[in-house]
């Protein structure tokens, strides 16, 4: 028993140096985030920014004005996130979850956009138009007309419910519109299409689109056919805080692709904690991660398994390419884990996690697209 104890305080001592470790590599890796606004790595040109949206007409009757409006969306933005190109002739590789169904990622899951999603959007996107240009005080009144409130505000989910219980929508047309933008070109945007996607049952976050372009030879990047290691060092690129692009006037040719870079600390099958609490628990199942990761032998059930760094990502990351020193992709980034807490950010051993590379290979000889592997 006390060999057993001597060699548990010995892991537990390794195990906290580690943590401290990882702690000031953290301090050093949100340094030199905070700080990379433009790129001229080989890995940067590559990686694009994707928007995923809606476009569509649909009919809205207004019963207390008394008028019926046709109200054209030329596009309408839902979420962005990033990409890369990983073959010449336009073919990109990013997280399912920016190209797919967003209520249903608000809930945890995975799901393409099906038709009645899209007309969802599309109803939502039509109304908010409408309130904004033509009649400000609906969701006022029609508050009023079924609940008596007249000073109830309604959300525009429920504007949108409400309006369709009554009759009053009729969707016209509806399509998911998928934009990308190159890094260092124009602002104008490629229209893409979803070739595949991976498995949401298994949390097989990872997509194929095509860009439609003319334009040929453009930057791609190789794929690393090896397994990611711990303690290897990567670098992540992607677009972080342009999801309010959604509502703005964002010009895309003035700003070059972000990164941020850590090591790869440990693999999992979960998604990870984003508790907004700090205590000494937080150490503890920083720990107690560790030991799994390192005396635990790796078990195999039905989902995806996922790699987590300490590198620091926030949303408009999801999709990017996570590289290792040559420049080759091991990974998409996929889930960060955020804190407002410094501190607490601060002795994460995981900050963000990603997916292996070998679902980039698999997706791409599924569909039969050349690409470089090394």
């Amino acid at each position: 028993m006390g060999i057993i104890k001597k060699v548990s305080l010995t892991i537990l001592v390794i195990l906290i140096v580690i943590l401290g470790l990882v702690a000031v590599q953290n301090i050093i890796g949100n340094n030199n985030y905070s700080q990379s606004s433009s790129l001229t790595s080989q890995s940067a040109d590559s990686v694009v920014y994707i928007q995923n949206g809606v476009t569509g007409q649909v009919t809205i009757t207004d019963p207390f004005l008394n008028r019926t409006t046709n109200i054209n969306i030329i596009y309408y933005p839902l979420d962005t996130g990033s990409g890369f190109i990983v073959n010449s002739n336009g073919y990109i590789i990013t997280a399912l979850h920016v190209v797919g169904d967003l209520d249903s990622l608000n809930n945890q899951t995975l799901k393409t956009m099906d038709n009645s999603d899209v007309q969802r959007y599309i109803e939502r996107a039509a109304v908010k138009g409408y309130v904004s240009e033509y009649n400000p005080d609906l969701s006022y009144e029609l508050a009023n007309n079924v609940s008596g409130n007249s000073h109830l505000h309604l959300d525009l989910n429920t504007t949108t419910a409400i309006l369709n219980q009554k009759n009053l929508l009729k969707v016209q047309s509806a399509q998911q519109l998928i934009k990308v933008n190159l890094p260092g070109t124009s602002s104008t945007s490629l229209n893409a299409s979803i070739v595949d996607v991976g498995n949401p049952s298994t949390d097989d976050d990872v997509a194929l689109l095509k860009i439609e372009t003319s334009l040929k030879n453009l930057p791609k990047l190789s794929v690393n056919s090896k397994n990611p290691g711990i303690f290897e060092g990567v670098h992540i690129y992607g677009y972080p805080g342009l999801d309010n692009a959604v509502n703005s006037n964002y010009n895309p040719s003035l700003v070059t692709p972000s990164s941020s870079s850590g090591l790869i600390t440990s693999e999992t099958f979960k998604n990870g904690s984003n508790s907004n609490t700090f205590d000494f628990s937080t150490i503890y199942e920083n720990i107690e991660d560790w030991y799994n990761v390192i005396l635990t032998p790796k078990t195999s059930p039905n989902n995806t398994l996922y790699y987590g760094t300490t590198a620091v990502t926030t949303s408009g990351y999801s999709g990017g390419p996570v590289v290792d020193s040559k420049n080759n992709v091991l990974g998409i980034i996929i889930f960060s884990i955020g804190s407002e807490d410094v501190f607490k950010q601060d002795l994460r051993i995981t900050s963000s996690l990603f997916l292996s590379s070998q679902n980039i290979i698999k997706i791409c000889k599924k569909n039969n697209i050349p690409i470089k592997v090394v």
